[in-house]
């Protein structure tokens, strides 16, 4: 991935984290059944959790890695939750987004925890690409039988908690890095490939997920449903998109602005519920348009407070990983 690229992905995780969860969790009548325009938002937002795995194993793939790097990225995560956590017990206000979420932290640790047979996989590149594979079976096995036999108890794990899943999209960050694949990914006509692809297969996932998945959504009374495995290749094709994409005009303020958006990627996904919390107590919803206008604001407020918390020294620890 090209710095375009990446800075691309992580700010589109950071918008999908804001509608999502300020769609999903709204406490107004205005939720994504409520218009086709929310409807879509909620579609198209169950990419962020994947995004973030995925620029997380990116990132982390860039160097190779000593024990005080690991155990850093461990202490890193659990200051992050426990501070966050605290805040959120102590302050009413306050609201967990996705990075406070248990399972979100768990598969981080675990991810770390094991992450010396991750590089060692990683110089293995035949293994490496055999285990995603055989992981991305087992994961969309899972994934789609856990859907039709809801009542089966080894089949009862929330999405949010089979940790596999999220190891997939880890490990196809880490892929993204590999040499020959990147060259691959980086001809012309693989882009373009990708880019014809990812209309029809937006299509397709809209389809499957409207008819198939949000019948069990409704249901199951809106249980909190992530697709997981089923959007993999939406994933991979939105970051081959990405890394094809080339400004012609005002490139220098694009990349700016994207570069700038993608620095605050880890705090909008700590901060952003909260922030829509409190506007919600302030803005009243009771049309589409202030509620399709709070998120725009969710999304800028929790973007510059993530960039403000960033800029000292001693802040930034406790909303960066």
């Amino acid at each position: 991935m090209n710095s375009t690229g990446l800075n691309i992905i992580k700010t589109l995780g950071c918008m999908t984290a804001v509608t999502f969860f300020t769609i999903y969790n709204t406490w107004d009548s205005y939720d994504y059944d409520y218009h086709w325009i929310l409807g879509f938002l909620t579609f198209i937002s169950t990419i962020a959790t994947p995004l973030f795995f995925v620029v997380a194993g990116y990132l982390d793939s860039q160097t190779r890695h000593d024990e005080k790097w690991q155990i850093g990225k461990i202490k890193s995560v659990v200051i992050v939750f426990l501070f966050w956590v605290s805040i959120y017990y102590i302050w009413e206000p306050y609201q967990r987004g996705y990075l406070i979420q248990p399972w979100f932290v768990f598969a981080l640790i675990v991810i770390y925890t094991f992450h010396p047979v991750i590089e060692w996989l990683s110089q293995r590149p035949r293994i490496f690409y055999a285990i995603v594979f055989a992981l991305l079976l087992c994961s969309y096995s899972y994934d789609l039988l856990a859907a039709i036999y809801p009542n089966q108890h080894l089949l009862s794990l929330p999405p949010q908690y089979r940790l596999w899943t999220w190891l997939l999209f880890y490990l196809t960050g880490q892929l993204f890095n590999d040499r020959q694949l990147s060259q691959w990914l980086s001809q012309r006509k693989v882009i373009n490939a990708a880019i014809i692809l990812l209309p029809f297969v937006y299509i397709f996932t809209w389809f499957y997920e409207r008819h198939f998945l949000f019948a069990i959504f409704k249901v199951d009374r809106n249980a909190f449903l992530l697709t997981g495995s089923q959007i993999y290749i939406l994933i991979v094709l939105l970051v081959i998109a990405a890394n094809g994409v080339q400004f012609n005009k005002h490139k220098e303020i694009k990349e700016t602005i994207l570069a700038t958006i993608s620095k605050a990627m880890t705090g909008v996904y700590i901060l952003h519920y909260s922030v829509f919390h409190l506007l919600i107590l302030l803005i009243p919803i009771n049309s589409l348009a202030t509620k399709l206008g709070v998120i725009a604001l969710t999304f800028l407020l929790s973007v510059a407070i993530s960039l403000l918390v960033l800029s000292n020294r001693i802040s930034k620890k406790v909303i960066t990983i």
